[in-house]
């Protein structure tokens, strides 16, 4: 998300919450961190592995489920 789109999405909340917003940001900037970067949701793909199931991210329903029409 780019700061311009960040930025015209939190003019969408109430006055209040963007204050709060405001807040969270500025502490986060002075403690020099940057939760984003350390979710770890975002290391996902990094290091792909192989299970030997074909099309196992197309067909996962099947691979997990044994059903063809899930």
């Amino acid at each position: 998300m780019s700061l311009q789109e960040l930025e015209t999405e939190a003019l969408k909340l109430p006055e209040s919450e963007r204050a709060v917003l405001a807040e969270r940001i500025l502490a986060s900037l002075a403690a020099g961190s940057a939760p984003l970067a350390d979710d770890p949701v975002f290391g996902l793909g990094r290091a792909p592995v192989s299970c030997g199931a074909p099309r196992a991210s197309v067909e996962h329903d099947r691979y997990l489920y044994g059903s063809e029409d899930a």
